[in-house]
């Protein structure tokens, strides 16, 4: 028997264009199988391993940004924080805080020892996954001690390394304070400093006194610089408790980076005075 017949039937049964319909038919029924089955339930593609992915243990660093006083003095390593809309629980395994800016605030940075799950996906991406969610760099993660709740921002993810990679570190920057008035200025001495829960973080080593200027516009329109005639301008030698991260650029006080053109407070012995740093040694 001929492969197919006069009547253009394949092997005298079936219709030849009627069998290419059934074929293309199973061609896609295939093809959208395999589509659903390479997707998980976030739309992205399923892990080569599996959907599931392997248990793991991953240390995340979440920056609590600025928190008061009270959330400072009680937070502490060990601490057990459940992940807000999951079941799923974290362990602090380090804390650091920087020092606190004039209105008693501080920003917080904790390492926690997350379980989750890790795959693969098909590009080869490395995805960790907290209650069925990917956690990425960026991310907010919400932490609910029992005695306070709060929001982190993820800043690094690692299988390794229980403690942050964050250094303290000392910088002496020059402030200038313009249009001080002179009983203000005063205050300003040598070795005033700041403290803050029992540690210094900024000590005055040299001050600098001249006098203010001011811009002045005459009548026929032309502009002059004259001395104040009362105000001062002062320039202060500071040494700072700064922080520098391994995987970070720059140096930072109070959690904020600290260049040229910066403005930073200064809560002293006798005065808190706000001036621009001028120069970083």
């Amino acid at each position: 028997m001929p492969l197919i017949d006069d009547d253009g039937d394949l092997l005298g049964v079936i219709n030849v264009i009627d069998a290419l319909v059934v074929v293309l038919l199973l061609v896609v029924v295939a093809a959208g199988v395999g589509l659903v089955m390479s997707v998980n339930s976030d739309g992205e593609p399923a892990a080569a391993g599996g959907p599931n992915g392997d248990p793991e243990t991953r240390y995340v660093t979440l920056e609590l940004g600025s928190q008061p006083d009270y959330v400072a003095d009680r937070l502490d390593e060990n601490e057990t924080a459940a992940i807000a809309g999951t079941d799923d629980n974290v362990t602090l395994t380090d804390v650091f805080m920087t020092a606190p800016t004039v209105n008693e605030t501080q920003t917080i940075h904790v390492r926690a020892a997350v379980e989750g799950l890790a795959d693969d996906d098909a590009h080869d991406r490395d995805h960790f996954r907290v209650g069925g969610d990917p956690l990425r760099l960026g991310d907010d993660l919400r932490l609910d001690l029992g005695w306070h709740a709060t929001n982190g921002t993820v800043t690094d993810l690692s299988t390794e390394g229980e403690t942050l990679a964050i250094e303290p570190t000392t910088t002496v920057v020059d402030v200038e304070l313009d249009n001080v008035d002179p009983d203000v200025a005063d205050e300003l001495v040598e070795n005033a400093s700041e403290t803050a829960r029992g540690e210094t973080i900024a000590t005055v080593t040299s001050v600098e006194r001249e006098p203010a200027t001011v811009i002045i516009e005459s009548d026929d329109g032309n502009i002059y610089e004259r001395e104040h005639p009362r105000n001062e301008r002062v320039t202060l030698t500071v040494e700072l408790r700064t922080t520098e991260h391994e995987r970070e650029t720059g140096t930072r006080f109070r959690g904020e980076r600290l260049e040229a053109g910066t403005t930073i407070a200064l809560d002293l012995d006798t005065t808190t005075v706000s001036g621009t740093v001028t120069g970083i040694e």
